[in-house]
């Protein structure tokens, strides 16, 4: 095995690519050699550009040099310990981890792939499950209407549970036009280019009566939440998904007291109700093989590792033209 790399925050808006020694498995371990890990867009540029306030969880939790650039990988296992019996050598699983071409992880925490399921198209679990925690908590229904604000990746994995869910109205608003056509394809029923505020007149046509009664807001943008509660219907909720990094910029409307509105936060490490990572993993891969959650078309940039500083400036530069970005490791490996 080649030396083992992986990408690094070094400093504030700094990226690179450096080798780093590999354990052995314990027991209870297997070491996996990663075939593609995919970006998380939102949260990877958060971090690089420490985009948020101090004293927020993003503050506790990050720091540079920062090691934890990523959160969604495929790869094959390579070597596995002694008490680790689910999985055999050559096995292709998913796991959470930075970007890094070999990793040595609990068993426990990798969940199989099915073999009619693309190593590409599987990336996209990770994001599967954060969107997932608002889809529970909504919960999405059969019949159901369902604001998104945002169009982005992890929005894009909520219309795909609102459409699997059964949910009849999936609209979705976001300023970037480039962005809604993997909306509609994923089954959206109307998608606006435009603000929430700028959208406004259409989603009254949409709801003419009450208003919606459920926005999920995927941006992270401190500004929509007030803008959300001034839309949503009388007894309206509120998810807020996109994780802001300056939740001190969130302010309330009027509204939350005369519409008797809720607002409910979700987050990718709520476990509740028994919908843990790998109950969640097999959900998404089973509708993703069925056909029911279709991400096929979401990869729209593929760089290899040592492109890593030209994919961040891409991101960085012309985002609405990003969907989904993946490295392919795959060369060393």
């Amino acid at each position: 095995m080649s030396s083992p790399r992986r990408i690094v925050f070094p400093r504030k808006g700094d990226v690179e690519l450096q080798s780093f020694d590999l354990p052995k498995p314990a027991n209870h371990e297997v070491r996996v050699a990663t075939q593609y890990s995919l970006m998380s867009i939102g949260t990877e540029t958060t971090i690089l550009h420490q985009r948020y306030a101090a004293h927020t969880h993003f503050d506790r939790m990050f720091s540079f040099p920062q090691l934890q650039t990523g959160v969604q990988a495929v790869g094959i296992v390579e070597e596995k310990g002694s008490e680790v019996e689910e999985f055999e050598i050559g096995q292709r699983v998913f796991f959470r981890i930075a970007h890094r071409s070999h990793a040595v992880i609990s068993a426990a925490a990798c969940s199989a792939v099915p073999t009619a399921l693309s190593a590409r198209d599987a990336c996209w679990c990770g994001l599967a499950k954060t969107a997932f925690r608002a889809a529970w908590a909504a919960p999405f229904q059969l019949g159901g209407q369902v604001l998104i604000v945002g169009a982005g990746p992890v929005a894009q994995m909520l219309v795909r549970w609102a459409r699997a869910s059964g949910m009849q109205d999936i609209v979705v608003v976001d300023p970037a036009a480039s962005r809604l056509p993997y909306a509609r394809s994923g089954g959206a029923t109307a998608a606006m280019a435009a603000s929430l505020v700028e959208a406004g007149e259409t989603v009254s046509e949409i709801w003419p009566v009450d208003g919606p009664a459920l926005i999920v807001d995927s941006t992270g943008n401190p500004q929509v939440m007030h803008q959300a509660l001034s839309v949503l219907g009388r007894y309206g909720k509120l998810l807020l998904l996109g994780d802001t990094g300056y939740p001190n910029e969130q302010t309330l409307s009027s509204q939350v007291m005369s519409e008797g509105l809720s607002i409910q936060a979700t987050h990718d490490s709520h476990d509740r109700d028994g919908w843990d990572q790998r109950r969640i993993d097999r959900l998404f891969f089973d509708l993703a093989v069925r056909g029911q959650f279709d991400v096929t078309d979401l990869v729209t940039h593929e760089f290899h590792p040592e492109q890593c500083v030209e994919a961040y400036q891409l991101v960085e530069e012309q985002r609405d033209s990003v969907m989904g970005l993946i490295y392919d490791w795959q060369a060393q490996a």
